[in-house]
């Protein structure tokens, strides 16, 4: 059986009152411990996280990379599972963590696990637009992984062979459009910001064509046509959303107060 030792779930936070229990829920009969750090929730996060036995802790949000790599850093077991408030393991994929710790030879194989995440938009799952298939690494071992450095949309980056879990990581993303909206005016600040580290300024010619090279590409090429009108909707979307990463070039922003989510 899985030692209570061997593993730490890892979950950033920022007002998750509505999030955080799915989410804690859904660990099931998995041992270990909980580890939350919050970048300032002022709703009931802290008292959901603390009422689960979870480990809390916070600090003011920079940037996504160092704020990940805070958390990962407060673990005290020998395996992380990262996780989002917004998302869920379904019954399959905790089934299939469970097991691999109950196998030795295949957890001394691995340095890290990928998963498939499931992620819906609106209360529908999407299956293309460039949202499917979406393999992430999520558990992996403290000393051999960690995240990548970058402002947004980061990865977990493992030194070693990853193997494979089964199931779905259930992610209920953007469950409104105003959630949807807010969180695009904070990424691309943050996309904007990566971009200016690497040396790239404002560009007319980028702001007017990819946004719209965008919208083609999640639509068409990527196939979000299959996804109803949603897959329209995200197209549009995203449009909007590289619209706002390269007219924040132009426009140098004050920090966010705090974030969770990549």
């Amino acid at each position: 059986m899985m030692s209570p030792r061997s593993l730490s779930v890892c979950i950033l936070t920022y007002n998750e009152e509505d999030n955080l229990p799915g989410c804690l829920d859904s660990l099931g009969n998995l041992p270990g411990e909980i580890v939350i750090l919050d970048s300032g929730s002022t709703d009931r996060t802290r008292e959901i996280a603390e009422a689960a036995g979870a480990r809390f802790f916070v600090h003011p949000f920079d940037d996504f990379g160092s704020q990940y790599n805070r958390l990962f850093a407060l673990a005290s077991r020998d395996w992380i599972l990262n996780l989002d408030a917004d998302e869920r393991l379904s019954p399959e994929l905790a089934r299939s963590i469970g097991e691999t710790f109950d196998d030795p030879l295949r957890l001394a194989r691995y340095r890290g696990f990928s998963l498939n995440r499931l992620n819906y938009f609106l209360g529908k799952p999407i299956h293309h637009s460039g949202w499917a298939p979406d393999p992430l690494v999520r558990l992996f071992r403290k000393d051999s992984g960690a995240m990548e450095r970058r402002q947004v949309h980061v990865q977990i980056l493992v030194t070693g062979e990853i193997g494979d879990l089964s199931g779905d990581l259930i992610h209920f993303t953007y469950r409104s459009l105003d959630s949807y909206l807010s969180k695009s005016v904070r990424y691309a600040r943050l996309a904007a910001r990566e971009m200016r580290k690497k040396g790239k300024g404002p560009s007319l010619s980028r702001l007017l064509t990819h946004p719209l090279g965008m919208a083609f590409k999640m639509y068409v090429v990527r196939a979000g046509f299959l996804d109803g009108r949603e897959g329209i909707f995200l197209a549009i979307l995203y449009s909007y959303y590289t619209f706002l990463k390269y007219l924040y070039l132009y426009y140098p922003d004050p920090p966010d107060p705090g974030t969770t989510g990549h």
